[in-house]
C-alpha cells in the first residue's frame, strides 16, 4: 500500500513537471516571435534601397524671379495721383511773372489782345454759362497748378468753352494770404487757349472764385 502512494505522489510530480516545461516551451515561442519582427526593418531598408537604384532624381525646375518694380520720382507720383501727364500740363507754364499790368477792373480780370474788350464784363454778367467746374481748395500749388492746366486742357477737348475754377479767399493759409487765387491768374495768363477771366458774382463765389473763357477748339469749329 505504501508503494503505490509513492508511485501516485510521483506521476503527479511529474505531471506538474511536464506541465511546468510545457509552459517554459510556450513561453520561449511567444519571445521569439515578438523578437523576429525587429530584424524586419533591415530588410524593408534593403527592399527599398534595391529599388530607388533604378529611380532617376528629377531635376530642379527653372524659377523665375520677380523684381520689385521702382518707384516712380515724388514729382510723377504726385501728377499721377491726379490722373496727370506732367510735361503736357505744365508745358510753357511757370509759377512766377508778374502780370499787373495784363489786367484789368482792379485786377480782377484779364481779356487777351485778340479778343473784344468787353468780354470779361460779358462773362461776370453771365454771358457764357459755366459747363465744368474746377475747385482747387486743400491742394499745394504743385497740384494746383497740374490740376488746373489739364483741366482746361480736358474741357477745350469737348467744347466746353466757359468754366468755373474755385481757388477760394485765401483765409485757410499761413498768413492768409491768397496764395492761389494769384497763382491761378498767373498760370491762366499764360495759357493762349484763355480768352478771358473775370472774378466770378458773388452769388457763384465771388473772390474765391473765376469765370474762365476758352478759345473754340479747331476741331469744334469744323
Amino acid at each position: 500500500m505504501r508503494g503505490s502512494k509513492v508511485g501516485l505522489a510521483d506521476l503527479k510530480r511529474l505531471k506538474k513537471d511536464l506541465q511546468a516545461e510545457r509552459e517554459r516551451e510556450a513561453l520561449a515561442k511567444r519571445v521569439a516571435v515578438l523578437k523576429k519582427p525587429e530584424s524586419a526593418p533591415l530588410d524593408d531598408r534593403a527592399a527599398f534601397q534595391r529599388t530607388m537604384k533604378s529611380v532617376t532624381p528629377i531635376k530642379a525646375a527653372a524659377r523665375a524671379e520677380h523684381k520689385p518694380v521702382a518707384e516712380p520720382a515724388p514729382a510723377l507720383r504726385r501728377a499721377n495721383a491726379l490722373g496727370e501727364t506732367p510735361s503736357r500740363a505744365d508745358a510753357g507754364v511757370s509759377d512766377g511773372g508778374e502780370i499787373t499790368h495784363l489786367l484789368s477792373e482792379g485786377g480782377t480780370a484779364f481779356v487777351r489782345s485778340d479778343a473784344a474788350p468787353d468780354t470779361a464784363r460779358n462773362l461776370r454778367r453771365g454771358q457764357w454759362r459755366a459747363g465744368a467746374e474746377l475747385d482747387l481748395h486743400g491742394l499745394r500749388v504743385e497740384q494746383a497748378r497740374h490740376a488746373l492746366l489739364s483741366f482746361l486742357d480736358e474741357c477745350q477737348e469737348h467744347g466746353i468753352r466757359c468754366v468755373r475754377v474755385v481757388h477760394g479767399k485765401g483765409y485757410g493759409s499761413q498768413g492768409l494770404e491768397p496764395v492761389l487765387k494769384d497763382k491761378a491768374r498767373t498760370w491762366l495768363v499764360q495759357k493762349n487757349e484763355v480768352l478771358a477771366f473775370s472774378e466770378a458774382p458773388e452769388r457763384e463765389g465771388g473772390a474765391g472764385a473765376l469765370l474762365v473763357l476758352l478759345r473754340q477748339s479747331e476741331g469744334m469749329r469744323k
